[in-house]
């Protein structure tokens, strides 16, 4: 075998080891049983060397937590399309000074960056954090996005430049690729190639206007995930799937013809229902800005923020949130196979509502259970599923012998009160203790540019 080709596999393979940390020992309080997706007494959780174990094991020091009764503990939650991305003056760059402290606070221990905007930063990021030298979720690596929206991408790409791309960033150390601007024979490449590495792909896909990918015509091409919306042909491809979004009915016959698909492909929908709500100012408890983010920002970013103006598109996404909430209860009431991911970039030319990074999360779950979708389901699907449909459930996802220790812990009962994920406070990435206040308070005044 060719040493240099060794040298980088061996590498790759230790960035995919968590980083060691003490044995921990977690006793008392509740804990999230995937199986039966609700909370049982816990006796003991384990934690050698980052991961889980059924028992003591070794002679070595154990540090012991001791929880309350009111102390609930869920594995640590995954967020399939996180953003670090901060824009401003047609500029973006990967945040990585302040995002990965927010999403670690609110309990999100793995993060699927949905395309990255500057993939070397974020690589140095990941082994920045794997090895303890600051704290941050485990970067579940993306590389660049294929399509339009990757800064290097070119239109005329042959399929060769696709599959060495595919290669490349499969070889780093992806683990998914994610597709945005992108045309069908550029993603039917890049879904076979990606198969080929055993790696997932998802789409931020369109309806098939001016030469766009409609996600019925990727789920066709056996694409693992799909972001936003269900698609179909219930979405014209003679305008923007956004405004073909707000004329559809949730409730059309026709509709079924498209959820079929996604349920004999066994294919996911991760429906980011909580940023529409956000963007499309939403009256709901939901979207009330209870953790005040505006304070994460830098001083500049927070004036920006703050004389930001409502706009049309903040407009589009209150008409197309109803839609997006019908849909998805249909969906879910089918059987589809749903994901949790919150898309909350820091976006400083346009208005998302309020809300950035982790704490996104929360709202997402809540926007879930606010149209009908029980909470047990949901915790599971930010956690086991979003495992799954990843392809990492043999590493993440539940409290389970050989798995990443990553759990969160809150008080009191999310089953009852899906509101209590936001009362997490303590937060455990492969068995090291991070308090989340401490976490949260070093992020303040951070996040954004400084002029």
């Amino acid at each position: 075998m060719n040493i240099k080709y060794l040298a980088s596999l061996l590498f790759v393979i230790w960035l995919c080891l968590p980083g060691f940390s003490q044995n921990l020992l977690v006793k008392g309080g509740w804990v999230f049983d995937t199986s039966s997706k609700s909370f049982l007494p816990n006796s003991e959780v384990y934690i050698q060397n980052g991961l889980f174990v059924d028992q003591f094991n070794g002679s070595a020091g154990w540090q012991t937590l001791d929880l309350s009764k009111e102390d609930y503990i869920l594995p640590g939650l995954i967020d399939l399309h996180a953003h670090y991305r901060v824009s401003y003056a047609n500029k973006a760059y990967d945040d990585t000074l302040a995002m990965p402290k927010i999403f670690l606070a609110n309990g999100i221990t793995s993060t699927f960056p949905a395309g990255e905007i500057e993939p070397e930063k974020m690589w140095d990021l990941q082994q920045e954090i794997d090895a303890g030298k600051r704290p941050g979720p485990r970067i579940l690596h993306s590389g660049p996005y294929f399509g339009t929206a990757a800064p290097d991408w070119n239109p005329d790409f042959t399929e060769k430049d696709i599959r060495d791309r595919v290669d490349y960033w499969a070889a780093r150390g992806a683990l998914g690729f994610k597709a945005k601007g992108i045309t069908a024979a550029h993603l039917a490449i890049l879904i076979d190639q990606a198969h080929k590495q055993n790696l997932t792909v998802t789409g931020h896909l369109n309806s098939g206007y001016r030469n766009s990918v409609n996600p019925q015509e990727a789920l066709e091409m056996g694409i693992d995930r799909i972001e936003h919306f269900l698609g179909g042909r219930l979405l014209a491809d003679s305008i923007d799937a956004y405004q073909s979004l707000k004329q559809l009915d949730p409730l059309d016959p026709r509709l079924a013809e498209i959820i079929s698909i996604y349920l004999e492909k066994d294919a996911y929908l991760d429906a980011t229902l909580g940023t529409y709500g956000a963007i499309g100012m939403v009256d709901s408890p939901v979207f009330e800005d209870w953790a005040n983010e505006n304070q994460y920002l830098t001083p500049f970013a927070r004036k920006l923020v703050e004389a930001m103006k409502p706009s049309s598109f903040n407009e589009l996404c209150a008409l197309i949130y109803p839609v997006k909430q019908g849909t998805l209860l249909r969906y879910y009431k089918a059987g589809g196979l749903i994901t949790v991911g919150t898309d909350r970039p820091l976006l400083l030319d346009n208005y998302l509502g309020v809300g950035f990074g982790g704490f996104g999360v929360h709202r997402e779950m809540a926007a879930m259970v606010e149209i009908g979708i029980p909470a047990g389901e949901v915790l599971y699907y930010a956690t086991q599923q979003n495992a799954e449909a990843f392809g990492i459930a043999d590493r993440a996802g539940s409290i389970s012998s050989g798995k990443w220790g990553d759990l969160m812990i809150m008080k009191g009962n999310p089953v009852d009160d899906i509101n209590r994920t936001r009362s997490v406070h303590t937060v455990i990435r492969g068995g090291k203790v991070f308090n989340s206040k401490e976490l949260l308070e070093s992020a303040k005044g951070k996040l954004g540019p400084e002029s």
